[in-house]
């Protein structure tokens, strides 16, 4: 699986519109997020599977790399959706835009590819959430990986998030 490297934060960074100022928590950003990413891997029809990556640290909206003014730490969901051999991944990837509705939006990346993706934004509450086909370890399967918008974020809810447990491995 792919993970979420600086350069890669930088992009969606940018992409995402940056952190502002928001009246949400990270509490409350994460659970969107978790949200959004239920939603899609309730989409598809069993048989299917879960694996949660690992969360990453709360990355800090007031950062260098990403050149946000704001303070606070947006959510980063990623989880890897198993789907069955005769699941049809470019056609999913197709549709996901009309399941989610209105409020989302395809943004073009600019960036060719030979396997099928789609990278959506929704503006309020605002959220990344970029879903590609993949192969881990030998397994079809989604990525999905969701960025939330900015939530404050106390020091005590830092510590109550960090580290995260690790979720089971997949089978």
């Amino acid at each position: 699986m792919r993970r979420l490297t600086a350069l890669g934060v930088l992009v969606l960074s940018a992409f995402f519109g940056g952190c502002s100022a928001q009246a949400a928590t990270y509490t409350e950003v994460r659970a969107e997020t978790l949200d959004t990413l239920q939603t899609v891997s309730n989409f598809v029809p069993e048989p299917k599977q879960i694996l949660v990556t690992p969360e990453f640290d709360p990355y800090p909206c007031k950062d260098v790399l990403t050149a946000q003014p704001a303070a606070g730490a947006f959510f980063t969901g990623q989880w890897a959706l198993f789907v069955g051999d005769d699941f049809d991944i470019p056609q999913f990837v197709r549709e996901v835009p009309h399941l989610l509705g209105d409020d989302w939006r395809v943004e073009e990346l600019g960036i060719p590819v030979e396997f099928a993706e789609v990278y959506l934004v929704r503006s309020a509450p605002r959220m990344t959430l970029k879903i590609e086909e993949s192969t881990i370890d030998g397994r079809k399967a989604l990525d999905l990986l969701a960025i939330s918008r900015c939530g404050s974020i106390t020091a005590d809810e830092r510590l109550a998030t960090w580290p995260p447990p690790t979720p089971e491995p997949a089978p």
